[in-house]
């Protein structure tokens, strides 16, 4: 028997509802602890999206304000380059690529002299700064017109149309002389592999001129529109 907890009515085992009343017979505490777990769990769902759109709008907004910060630091960049660029060129004119120049050749000589110490334990760096020392004046002058050719392309629309078949020649010819350094370092060390490197370096250099021609002029039509849109 359940006694009906509001009026004292006996009801049977199996009543859901009291027969004199009819208030529920039934115990809440069940769906009650069910239905706050529901709520529980809804809420920590709803939180969970909350704080997970929070976080993916964070990495939005981070990601553009990097983004975005990068591109001033590169805009930043570019202006002083662009400011040293002119400073130099106000400042030393023609003169410019000849210093430039002068300084690779100075770094240059600097490394042989480094390489010509008195070292016991490696005594063929010495060999290897005599062949360096006998090309040097070659790379002297190939820098020279190589940096007069650069110079005179930003002046001059004419020599710019032509800077790349000049720049495919001075790099066959750089490519000439490290051919040349390798056979010499055949002979001196007597090593098989430096000569073959050397011989397949030298039958190459016309496909080395016709790929350094092609991908100048491709990099030269492609900067044509961006130059011309700089000019006022």
């Amino acid at each position: 028997m359940i006694k009906c907890p509001k009026c004292g009515n006996d009801n049977g085992d199996d009543a859901a509802f009291c027969t004199t009343c009819g208030v529920s017979l039934r115990s809440d505490a069940g769906s009650t602890i069910e239905q706050h777990a529901q709520r529980f769990a809804q809420n920590m769902e709803q939180m969970g999206k909350k704080v997970g759109d929070q976080m993916a709008q964070a990495a939005k907004q981070f990601h553009e304000s990097t983004q975005k910060e990068a591109r001033h630091f590169e805009q930043r960049m570019d202006r002083m380059g662009k400011r040293a660029e002119n400073w130099y060129e106000r400042s030393f004119g023609p003169f410019g690529p000849l210093l430039e120049s002068f300084i690779f050749l100075i770094v240059f000589r600097l490394v042989i002299m480094v390489m010509e110490l008195p070292n016991e334990e490696t005594p063929d760096v010495h060999t290897v700064a005599a062949i360096l020392l006998v090309y040097i004046l070659p790379l002297f002058a190939l820098s020279l017109v190589s940096n007069y050719t650069q110079y005179l392309s930003k002046k001059f629309f004419q020599i710019k149309v032509f800077s790349p078949l000049f720049y495919a020649i001075f790099f066959v010819l750089f490519c000439w002389i490290i051919s040349k350094m390798l056979y010499d370092a055949s002979t001196h060390f007597t090593i098989p592999d430096l000569r073959t490197a050397a011989l397949s370096l030298e039958n190459s250099l016309p496909t080395i001129f016709v790929f350094v021609l092609l991908i100048g002029y491709v990099i030269l039509v492609m900067s044509l529109p961006r130059d011309q849109g700089k000019k006022p």
